[in-house]
Parts: C-alpha cells; structure tokens; sequence
C-alpha cells in the first residue's frame, strides 16, 4: 500500500479509481444543510486554502432553495471540503455515534459547457506553495472523529491510532466533470459506515490488521501493530466534522477548482445519514 507524505494541517490519501453507489435502509436522519429545526444547528462550511499565505478559511456555504447548500469553485484549486463543523452538537445524531449507518448524499454540478477541473498536486515542485495544477478532480465522503488526547497535529504515520482518526470513502467518489456533464442533473451518492469501503489519512483500508512500518522525516524508522477495524469503529462512534472532500489523484482534501473561462458550482441538495 502506498504511502504519501502530508504537511500540517493538510491531509492526504492513496486513490484506487472506482465509483460505486450503494443501496441501504429505509429509515433516514436527515442533516440540513443551514441548519433547520430538524437537525439543530449544524452549518455547512467550506474550506478553502489560500495558497500564497498558507492560511485556511471555513466561510459558510451558500444556502439554495430547498434547504441544501452551494459553493462556486474558483480557477485555484483551493476548494478542499464541504462540512458540518461539529456533529456533536446536533442532537439527533446522538452526539455523533453513527455506528452501523449509511452516509447518502444528493450532489449536482451547473456548470458552463464543456467545462474542464484542476485538483491540487504535490508531487513536486510548482507554484502553490510547492504543488500545482492537474486536469481533474472528484469528490467522496469524509468524516473525522472527536480529537484523540495527545495526538499531534500534522502527519505522524508512526501513530497510525492518531493517522484513523480521519477517514474518506474508498473507492467510492464520483469524479467532478462526469458530474457537471449531467448538466446540473443530481446524483445520490451512498456509502455504508463500514470499514471496507473507507481509509484513512495514512492510506491504511479500514480492514487493515498487522504491523505498521515505515520512516519518518530524519530518518527515524518505526514499526507499530495496529487494528484498523476497531480504530474505525471508535471513529464512527464519535464522529466530530462529516461531509465532501475535494482533491484528485492522491491528494484527497487539498482542493479543487475549474479552469477559466469556465464557471461552475457545486450544489449539496441533501444529506442523510441512514440506518436503524
């Protein structure tokens, strides 16, 4: 399993290229997207990244009629993510248990025609703060538990307990100009909660049982047992922050944008989480 390297505050993934819906329980909470009645006061934020300061912003999404959310993509590639800040605050998810679960999400792109993404890149040196542009770009799921005590910030792959605390959807995503050529037509996007179609920050399957090896920055090598299966469970049942993540290639949640002179938007109509 391929391993790719993260600078504080940004996380990263390995891809496998598939896009897969599932189909699930009857029973549904629904999340509102701006926070109506019945979901408490959950507020959809993005977060960008501004690329020449290092800083990143979480404004609000735009609300659209019908009680979902949007935001434009700008020509950087700096759109990471579409959120619930704190999950936990919104009491019908029981303070963010989501145990035996299923995310579904309703998404739509309107979008001039023929309109072509660019996902951040890293893989070497370039003009955004060391990365740059690539045709492309999808979205998945993302969810991340309340924070471990002790836990650093940054990327620390010899604490693979600290690396589970943040998880994508994997295979699953839908890559973003196959949606915008729908023209504007949504899609439902459904993942269960469980740990074969999720990974973490570290690349490891939430399946993943055995011996974590590798070497950190220096030079300093690390080998550490880990079970990724109960690591998942502990983060489905408290989970912090949950919605879409945006990148491309191996860089999941770094951002994406759409190349001028094409515009487009990204339209959250519903969210659910489904079970029991």
């Amino acid at each position: 399993m391929k391993k790719l390297k993260i600078t504080a505050k940004l996380v990263v993934m390995f891809i496998l290229l598939a896009v897969l819906v599932f189909t699930t329980m009857a029973v549904a909470q629904r999340l509102v997207p701006g926070g109506a009645a019945k979901a408490g006061k959950g507020q959809w934020v993005v977060l960008t990244y501004d690329f020449e300061t290092g800083a990143i912003t979480f404004p609000p999404a735009t609300p659209i009629r019908g009680g979902g959310v949007s935001f434009d993509f700008y020509p950087t590639p700096d759109r990471a993510m579409l959120v619930v800040d704190d999950l936990s605050l919104i009491q019908q998810f029981r303070g963010g248990n989501l145990t035996g679960k299923t995310l579904s999400a309703k998404i739509a792109i309107e979008a001039t025609p023929g309109a072509s993404f660019i996902y951040w890149n890293n893989d070497g040196t370039g003009t955004l703060l060391g990365g740059w542009a690539d045709p492309g770009g999808f979205v998945r799921f993302y969810f991340n538990k309340v924070n471990t005590a002790g836990c650093p910030e940054g990327w620390h792959p010899e604490r693979p307990d600290c690396e589970a605390q943040y998880w994508w959807s994997n295979p699953v995503h839908v890559d973003l100009a196959d949606l915008a050529a729908r023209g504007g037509k949504e899609i439902t996007l459904e993942v269960p909660l469980n740990p074969e179609f999720w990974s973490d920050r570290d690349g490891h399957a939430g399946t993943d049982v055995g011996l974590v090896s590798g070497e950190v920055p220096g030079g300093v090598s690390y080998s550490v047992w880990i079970d990724h299966p109960a690591l998942f469970a502990q983060a489905v049942a408290n989970v912090k922050k949950i919605g879409l993540s945006f990148g491309g290639n191996g860089w999941w949640a770094f951002g994406c944008g759409v190349e001028e002179p094409s515009t487009a938007t990204f339209n959250l109509y519903k969210f659910m989480v489904k079970g029991n």
